[in-house]
């Protein structure tokens, strides 16, 4: 016995239900694999189904031949969009997304906070430079206000000093009753970041001991520095500096730069 489509449709509408919403999409090629299987097995042996995967395709095949449109019924276009799957944008930025999600003054407000941090940062940093700077003017200037001290010292030595580095050249003044000296230095290399200047007071057995770290300046021609010895003076025979890792060494490690002799 032949069935009309209509008639067909009208059988069994509950049994036919899960099939039934994959067909629109097995029509066009877009159902999932692990459904293709169960709905294929069931289109064997259904004729209701058959039925209307005819009419999905007569659709579809319209389509894709750009033969003039066959309309399909309304009851046809309802069940289209209600059982097809509702695909989100792929195309949608994800920022404009997120953003999306604020509000205007919300992200002003952002904005501003993100500047005034910014501004901050800079702030800080320029103030960690700036004190930086302080710290070697407030140096050099102790050096050279005891270097104008000991001029007024009766007992004031001038020595020269005897460099290991070409065109490096200097003088040395030294007090002795006051365990002071200061080095004069013209053209002393500037080091990299992980390397400082050390000098050492060594007595007559060879022992050393640390005179201070220091580096070459670097908007002047000549380099101040000041050994304070934590002893008499007259206990050391010269004056010695080395190039050491940052933050010094116990014992010389490094290339002699220049000694002075006592």
């Amino acid at each position: 016995m032949t069935y009309t489509y209509l008639e067909l449709e009208h059988m069994s509408q509950d049994e036919h239900a899960p099939f039934r919403e994959n067909i629109p999409a097995y029509a066009i090629g877009a159902l999932d694999v692990e459904d293709i299987t169960t709905l294929e097995s069931h289109l064997k042996t259904c004729a209701i189904c058959q039925a209307e995967l005819a009419e999905y395709r007569s659709v579809t095949i319209g389509l894709l031949q750009s033969a003039p449109p066959k309309v399909p019924s309304p009851e046809l276009r309802r069940r289209l969009a209600a059982r097809l799957p509702k695909h989100q944008p792929q195309t949608r930025n994800a920022v404009f997304s997120f953003l999306s999600q604020f509000s205007i003054r919300q992200l002003a407000t952002a904005a501003i906070i993100a500047i005034l941090l910014a501004s901050n940062l800079h702030s800080n940093l320029q103030l960690r430079d700036l004190k930086q700077q302080q710290a070697i003017l407030a140096e050099r200037l102790s050096s050279e206000q005891k270097a104008l001290a000991l001029l007024a010292y009766p007992e004031t030595q001038t020595l020269a000093v005897n460099a290991n580095i070409k065109e490096l050249t200097g003088s040395m003044l030294v007090d002795k009753a006051q365990n002071t000296a200061v080095l004069f230095l013209w053209h002393l290399p500037q080091l990299e970041n992980t390397k400082t200047y050390q000098a050492w007071l060594v007595d007559a057995t060879g022992d050393r001991i640390s005179g201070g770290l220091f580096n070459a300046s670097s908007d002047q021609d000549y380099t101040t520095v000041t050994i304070q010895s934590p002893v008499p003076m007259n206990n050391f025979i010269r004056i010695g500096v080395t190039i050491e890792p940052q933050g010094g060494s116990q014992k010389p490690t490094g290339p002699r730069v220049l000694t002075v002799n006592l």
